[in-house]
């Protein structure tokens, strides 16, 4: 999802700075020569889409799997499940933890570095499941 949102921003600054070159100097706009800007700006799009779509599909796929209690592999094979399947929003708050919030998409929520700072001054181990 991380990866899928820098893209994003990387073809919407690229959009800006086109978009403002073409209305300035070509000169002006940057260090380079007209040409190799284009040509960077233009891999630049086709990175920032190839990565963004490639991370959509992926992050996609992943809730996909969380929301139906099955993995990929069991999908592909078509396999019954022998378990009882857990409803959606179960599946999301075992996996994100807790009730819907903001904190689902914060990388740092669940870190907590005053544990880690004692736990490695006492000589434990540094995560503990």
């Amino acid at each position: 999802m991380y990866i899928a949102l820098i893209s994003a921003h990387a073809l919407i600054l690229c959009g800006f700075q086109f978009f403002s070159c073409v209305r300035g100097q070509w000169t002006e706009c940057s260090d380079f020569s007209p040409p190799v800007t284009v040509i960077l700006m233009v891999f630049l799009c086709l990175e920032g889409f190839l990565f963004l779509t490639f991370t959509a599909v992926m992050f996609g796929t992943q809730i996909h799997s969380i929301c139906n209690d099955e993995t990929e592999i069991e999908r592909l094979k078509s396999e019954k499940p022998t378990w009882e399947r857990r409803l959606r929003w179960e599946g999301m708050k075992s996996v994100f933890g807790g009730q819907p919030s903001l904190l689902w998409i914060n990388p740092f929520a669940g870190f907590r570095i005053r544990q880690l700072l004692l736990r490695a001054k006492k000589g434990g181990p540094e995560f503990s499941v």
